[in-house]
């Protein structure tokens, strides 16, 4: 997106308007120590819609009735303004730029309030999205069912500004990331600013979401019906067995996954079934003995497992015993080793000394082996467990096997008492067909149908997703194209000898950066070492962000434009004043004083700091016009400092990124 600020400043009591005018590329404001250098960034966040005012208290607090901001956007102009004592936002599109001379106190009295301004200002910017919930049911734990917040233009600073505090800090890299949900949110809305998603995106993403929860509640039914199928199949089963057994006939040819399959079918044919019973068949004696030959296998079986479950509960219990009497013993710190004495001659026996070492010795491996219990405890637990299992379902298989057994010799108990053959068939076959008329209508093709259905829904979002949107891959390949950036940018920088050649790695996944050496160890920021390897890594990664953002043209919804305050501190630190009238690098080294291995002349390392400090500068023009020249968009760096009068490489004047933006003998509030 092209877009650049034009213009900062205040209207102060007197209706005086004190402002700086920029342009595209690299704007240095330089300046002694007090001049309102720094107060520009914060002036800018808050006319960019920050609920605090960080403004420092001073003179330009003193002074100001107003504060304002003129934005190019494409090729319009918006003007904000901000009074901390009233509540609303003054927003003002314009086709053309506005004169300066006009922005008094009248002007932003005009009825042009937002209601909501940082909605308004995300639409201009191009940030429409107003919903970005994935699941419509996480809007359920939120109070009054609200929406997830909605993207913001305040997520996009952490990419506009890099205060004095922060553009060396080696333990954060974006501004206000120190508040979890404003990192989150901002990692978040990433795709959003870079342009990869609209908010069709968030609209598949809830159906899919909707869809693939339908699906799971299809498969649980599913599943369910699977699972009464099984115990239908079961009962099936045992009740056409037990008719066998009876009469020594099959009741039906057809098979189990038959019957379950069609059961008005076999009801058909039920009916029309005559009982007879073969009174000379022994199937009744022979399935009796194969359960009682399957009762005793089941019997052994769970012998077997008791064993086992008693012989790990001893253990478990040594173990606590060993345990609670380690925890008993007195811990000493130390002990004493006598030396003998022969009686006679009186001469040293260190034999004994000898002998404790290998005692000692022999407890540390012995106190080794033991500590190794706390492991040996959790897989007896585990083991336990599973053995308990096994016991229950033999215990449930033996249960089962009485039930068969008891159901068979009823047959005999059942002719015993003058109920034939063919009465007790009869009572089963009825038993079966009160099963087959419980599941006639049941059938599951509908529902079989309804997951066909939901999957196909699934495969057309998901599809839909990856043809319009591809997130995964473009995040992908932003992140190649940063790191790619990163390369070229940090090779320039004179980051220390053991980081060359530099290269440096971001992940769009949690916003991490660091070093890669050649083995693949990743160095991060915190652990490099030295204000300038910090220095150089922010600005290398902030600068990598903007060409990126410049190559998605349009796209993009983030404004190519970079807050750098106090850069050179590294070499000139903030905390030694500046309130000369010109900028004097000796002088400071001066301040800074030798350290007490330091051999060099302050002449020299001043040379030094300032050759580090120019090469900055250079490189910071020579990124802006190499990224216009591949992107056509010319990205804007405002650089607050005290450093002055550089003499950068031939085409570049110093002079021309200053243009009167040069407070030494005045702030920006002119007193005059």
């Amino acid at each position: 997106m092209k877009s650049y600020v034009k213009y900062l400043g205040v209207v102060d009591k007197s209706n005086k308007i004190h402002h700086v005018e920029f342009s595209t590329g690299v704007n240095v404001i330089t300046g002694k120590s007090s001049t309102g250098k720094s107060a520009m960034i914060e002036l800018f966040d808050y006319c960019f819609g920050s609920s605090e005012f960080t403004i420092p208290s001073g003179i330009i607090t003193d002074s100001a009735d107003e504060y304002f901001m003129v934005l190019a956007i494409r090729d319009s102009f918006i003007t904000i303004g901000r009074n901390p004592n009233r509540s609303k936002k003054f927003l003002k599109l314009e086709s053309e730029l506005p004169n300066i001379e006009n922005l008094k106190k009248e002007y932003f009295e005009k009825n042009y309030f937002s209601n909501d301004f940082n909605v308004e200002l995300g639409h201009h910017l191009g940030l429409d999205i107003n919903d970005i919930d994935e699941d419509l049911e996480d809007r359920k734990y939120r109070k009054n069912n609200a929406k997830k917040s909605r993207p913001s233009v305040r997520n996009m600073i952490p990419f506009l500004l890099q205060h004095q505090n922060l553009v060396a800090n080696k333990h954060s890299l974006f501004y206000r990331f120190d508040q979890k949900e404003k990192r989150e949110q901002t990692i978040d809305q990433f795709k959003i600013f870079a342009g990869f998603v609209k908010q069709e995106y968030y609209t598949i993403k809830q159906s899919l979401t909707d869809e693939q929860r339908n699906l799971k509640r299809l498969e649980n039914q599913q599943k369910t019906i699977n699972e009464q199928n099984e115990l239908n199949s079961n009962k099936l089963s045992g009740l056409l067995n037990e008719y066998h057994a009876i009469t020594g006939n099959t009741l039906v040819d057809d098979t189990i996954m038959q019957i379950l399959l069609n059961p008005a079918n076999t009801l058909e044919k039920l009916e029309k079934k005559v009982i007879s019973a073969n009174y000379e068949s022994e199937q009744s004696t022979k399935d009796l003995q194969e359960l009682k030959n399957k009762r005793n296998v089941l019997y052994s079986q769970k012998r077997i497992l008791q064993n086992k479950l008693n012989d790990i509960s001893s253990s478990i219990e040594y173990a606590n015993k060993h345990f609670h009497d380690v925890e008993n013993l007195t811990n000493e710190s130390e002990e004493k080793v006598k030396i003998s004495e022969c009686p006679f001659c009186h001469a040293d026996n260190e034999k004994i000394i000898g002998e404790a070492n290998q005692l000692e010795n022999a407890i540390t491996w012995l106190n080794g082996e033991l500590s190794k219990s706390n492991y040996l405890l959790d897989s007896f637990e585990s083991d336990k467990k599973e053995i308990e299992e096994q016991i229950i379902g033999v215990n449930n298989e033996i249960k089962e096997v009485y039930r068969s057994i008891d159901r068979l010799e009823k047959i005999t108990e059942n002719l015993q008492q003058n109920k034939s053959l063919e009465e007790q068939g009869l009572k089963v076959k009825l038993k079966i067909e009160n099963l087959l008329e419980s599941l006639v209508g049941k059938e599951s093709s509908d529902l079989e149908e309804e997951i066909k259905t939901s999957k196909k829904k699934i495969k057309a979002y998901k599809k839909d997703l990856e043809e319009k949107f591809d997130v995964t891959k473009k995040l992908l390949n932003a992140e190649k194209y940063i790191n790619a950036e990163m390369k070229k940018i940090g090779e320039k920088f004179d980051f220390e000898k053991t980081y060359k050649p530099i290269n440096l790695k971001f992940s769009l996944d949690n916003f991490e950066l660091w070093h890669e050496k050649d083995n693949g160890e990743k160095v991060y920021l915190r652990s490099m070492g030295s204000g300038a390897n910090w220095l150089y890594s922010h600005v290398t990664l902030f600068l990598a962000l903007h060409k990126f953002f410049c190559s998605l043209g349009d796209k993009s919804l983030i404004p190519p434009i970079l807050f750098l305050d106090q850069p050179s501190q590294v070499y000139f630190p903030t905390s030694i004043r500046d309130e000369n009238e010109a900028f004097n690098a000796k002088e400071i080294e001066q301040k800074k004083g030798k350290e007490a291995n330091d051999t060099k002349s302050f002449e020299e390392k001043a040379d030094e700091d300032l050759k580090a400090v120019t090469n900055l500068f250079n490189q910071l023009v020579a990124f802006c016009k190499t990224t216009f020249e591949e992107t056509g968009i010319e990205p804007q760096i405002i650089v607050t400092d005290h450093v002055d009068n550089l003499t950068l490489d031939a085409g570049i004047d110093f002079e021309s990124l200053v243009n009167g933006r040069r407070w030494r003998k005045r702030g920006f509030i002119d007193e005059q």
